[in-house]
């Protein structure tokens, strides 16, 4: 197959519909550029929810820090006014971190920061202290309630190959997601007033820390949105990093260029060596890089049909003079695809409900649909509308009323019906005439 056929065929599994609110997305598996690490991606372009690219995305796999998106989505759904709330961090919450290295923002036992505070700990420094304070605090002093809460959350938004045991993503047996829930818990957290603020800052001090005598600074662990980093990359902001020796390097972002915003979440990236030391090369990030890159040079999102084109005509009934009526498309038709392919390329097919439009008709009634195919594949459709009223003749009205009429079966039946009557009216009568002349002839010969 030739490249050109390859790209058309291709971008046929990419394209969006936008027309009368029908939303289906194409997943393709399209040949990159660059050889991705990562075990599991999920990329979608946010602005048509056309997935452009997956791996392994319905795979179960842990999701370390990832975690914490849930953990603060949901504390802001839950607190009204996080910068006024003061929490008291409860010494049973460092329990279960005893004897293993974690990520923390140097909360002490007993200290007392507002949930904004404890917010903004989770989302740049990936604090896991803060997180069981948290969970905690809104779970009324029990951080498992709080999970459940969690896990009724991503039952609620569709993540049904998600569950969490922990507000903050240390490993655990029964503690997983997939890449494709992920993307829907994004979704879902991106919504929340609040959230990107959280995920988009990359420096905080803490409005209020009393067991501190100096300012208590956060630092994002997302170096791709700090502008003197190596892996800053412009035009992305948030969401999340992760990392544990059973899931890897993880990372979930968004990246906006010239008007186009996608959302990418990356799983599985080395992240340590063979003896277990961790690896000094962010490969989630040189992943998330070369993904954002392949998508804003390859896409863009063209028209295919244009609102109120005249596409053809279909035959016409019961209107004097006249036997076909113009039609014409009832929306515009965008779709993502890449940027060599040609719109000349799509193939418009007119679907009709009828075989024949009846009279009367009225400009903008609905006819039937434009099928849009690509490379063979259906990729699409609009509603095909009259282009013009049509009067219905009263003559011809009767006439085809009539001729319904007649071949109807019920019609039929009657006509046989009756057929059937006369024939055994018919029958009867020469039955009796034959038994009067009978009769007439023995009276005459008795008479004899």
């Amino acid at each position: 197959m030739s490249m050109k056929k390859l790209s058309i065929f291709m971008a046929a599994l990419f394209v969006f519909m936008l027309f009368a609110g029908v939303q289906p997305a194409y997943a393709a598996q399209y040949n990159l550029n660059f050889e991705e690490t990562a075990e599991a991606v999920y990329m979608v372009n946010l602005d048509t929810d056309t997935v452009v690219f997956e791996k392994n995305a319905d795979e179960r796999r842990s999701p370390a820090s990832i975690t914490k998106m849930m953990t603060m989505a949901l504390a802001l759904e839950m607190c009204e006014d996080p910068a006024n709330t003061y929490v008291t961090a409860p010494s049973y919450i460092w329990n279960e971190f005893e004897g293993i290295s974690i990520s923390h923002c140097d909360i002490q036992r007993g200290e007392t920061l507002t949930m904004q505070d404890l917010l903004y700990g989770m989302a740049l420094q990936s604090a896991n202290e803060a997180a069981n304070i948290v969970a905690d605090y809104l779970g009324n002093g029990s951080i498992s309630d709080f999970v459940e809460l969690m896990n009724q959350k991503a039952q609620e938004i569709g993540a049904v190959n998600t569950h969490f045991t922990n507000p903050h993503g240390l490993y655990g047996a029964d503690h997983y997601t997939t890449a494709y829930d992920i993307y829907l818990i994004a979704k879902y957290a991106l919504s929340v007033p609040g959230f990107k603020d959280l995920v988009s800052t990359t420096v905080y001090t803490a409005a209020y820390a009393d067991k501190h005598s100096e300012p208590l600074n956060f630092y994002t662990t997302n170096k791709m949105m700090v502008k003197n980093s190596d892996y800053y990359y412009e035009g992305l902001a948030g969401i999340k990093t992760g990392t544990l020796p059973e899931s890897g390097r993880c990372f979930v972002s968004t990246a906006t260029r010239n008007g186009f915003t996608y959302l990418l979440v990356v799983l599985g990236c080395p992240a340590y060596d063979e003896n277990e030391n961790q690896l000094s090369t962010n490969y989630a990030f040189l992943d998330t890089e070369k993904f954002y890159d392949w998508a804003f040079s390859t896409f863009r999102v063209k028209t295919l049909v244009e609102e109120g084109k005249i596409v053809g005509q279909t035959d016409l009934d019961l209107c004097w003079g006249k036997d076909y009526l113009l039609v014409m498309t009832d929306g515009r038709f965008t779709a993502l695809l890449p940027e060599e392919i040609q719109v000349s390329s799509v193939v418009t097919e007119a679907v009709f409900e009828q075989e024949a439009v009846r009279a009367p008709v009225k400009k903008g009634d609905k006819v039937g649909y434009l099928k849009l195919v690509l490379a063979g594949e259906e990729v699409g459709r609009v509603d095909l509308v009259a282009a013009e009223s049509a009067e219905m003749n009263e003559w011809l009205f009767c006439l085809d009323y009539v001729k319904k009429i007649s071949a109807s079966f019920w019609f039929k039946f009657a006509v046989i019906f009756v057929v059937l009557l006369i024939i055994l009216y018919i029958v009867l009568m020469v039955a009796r005439n034959r038994n009067r002349r009978r009769y007439q002839n023995v009276r005459r010969r008795r008479r004899l």
